[in-house]
């Protein structure tokens, strides 16, 4: 399996909410203009999964790239 990296703006949104049990789309924001398309890949890869209207939750695929930055392919 390939390693990809997540690249650092995504790979912050999700240290960024690691340690908590649910967050919305404000709690992972890096506070730029690419925030809404990064947190929207994240989701369609399976990094967070929604749980409610507006919440979410980090997945194990998340928790185990946010320590270095990468995914398997």
């Amino acid at each position: 399996m390939a390693q990809i990296s997540l690249g650092e703006s995504r790979w912050r949104m999700v240290r960024r909410v690691l340690k908590k049990k649910k967050f919305c789309y404000d709690d992972a924001r890096n506070m730029t203009r690419f925030d809404k398309a990064h947190f929207e890949w994240l989701i369609e890869r399976g990094f967070f999964e929604r749980v409610e209207e507006s919440w979410y939750t980090v997945t194990d695929k998340g928790r185990e790239s946010a320590e270095l930055g990468f995914y398997e392919v």
